[in-house]
């Protein structure tokens, strides 16, 4: 190589910003699903289930050109024992590994299942909201919107939520990690789609609510919170004549592992 040819390359290298090693993170996803059916007007009274899932994550995070790449892998899921999702399927999540981009404005992109089993497949749905918009370098007082709009389609199951999130910086806070930025949100969604019944197909539609708060360290860091989201939904098809309210509440509590 010439002599000039080897010190531009030289030099080169030596401006070329280093790349950072990758980031690995824990988490425990604590989640809590309420869902009322009031079928009375099918002759079937109010119907409710009631159940909480725990699911431990590790997240690792790689430099990339725009923003970061990002590899989930789940370390172990459970649901408690009024959980309708049987044992064998938390189970067989364990290793299921998802794969997603961080552009550099903090916002992920959605998961792409990489070694998801179908029986595991069930269970992603309470990995999609764990990670929220993690702005870097925001300041107290600003504020930001997302809107996002997710189809699930399984056979004769296509459904499509819509879903407005903002963002508020509300200021600085002490965590056991250090400094931090704490964050409220607040979600607007509608849903809209069909859903297979014992009772023949179904028409669901409706719009839900919800709050929550997380925090982020100056340099982007997530460091885990906690949301709600309540939904107030209908279901209509031949099995009534008249639409079914179903009410919907989740709860979600991040909490960052050492």
């Amino acid at each position: 190589m010439p002599a000039p040819l080897a010190a531009c390359t030289l030099l080169a290298a030596l401006l070329a910003p280093a790349l950072q090693a990758p980031l690995v993170s824990r988490f425990r996803v604590d989640q809590t699903l309420s869902q009322e059916v009031d079928a009375t007007a099918a002759g079937k009274g109010k119907q409710s289930i009631s159940f909480s899932t725990s699911s431990f994550l590790t997240v690792t995070l790689s430099d990339t050109a725009g923003g970061r790449s990002v590899r989930i892998v789940v370390d172990s899921m459970r649901g408690d024992s009024a959980s309708p999702i049987p044992a064998a399927v938390f189970d067989s999540a364990k290793g299921a590994e998802f794969h997603a981009f961080l552009s550099s404005a903090g916002r992920l992109s959605e998961l792409e299942s990489i070694n998801v089993s179908p029986a595991a497949a069930r269970v992603q749905g309470f990995l999609t909201d764990f990670f929220p918009w993690v702005k870097v370098g925001a300041k107290t007082g600003e504020r930001w919107a997302d809107t996002s709009s997710k189809a699930t389609t399984d056979g004769t199951d296509s459904v499509v939520v819509k879903r407005v999130t903002s963002y508020r910086v509300l200021g600085k806070e002490k965590r056991p990690t250090g400094q931090a930025l704490r964050i409220a949100s607040e979600y607007a969604s509608t849903v809209a789609g069909t859903q297979p019944t014992p009772n023949g197909p179904a028409r669901i539609e409706g719009s839900g609510k919800g709050t929550g708060t997380y925090f982020v360290t100056p340099d982007g860091l997530y460091l885990g919170g906690d949301w709600q989201l309540r939904s107030a939904l209908t279901l209509s098809g031949s099995f009534s004549n008249d639409p079914l309210p179903i009410t919907i509440t989740q709860t979600t509590k991040v909490t960052p592992l050492k």
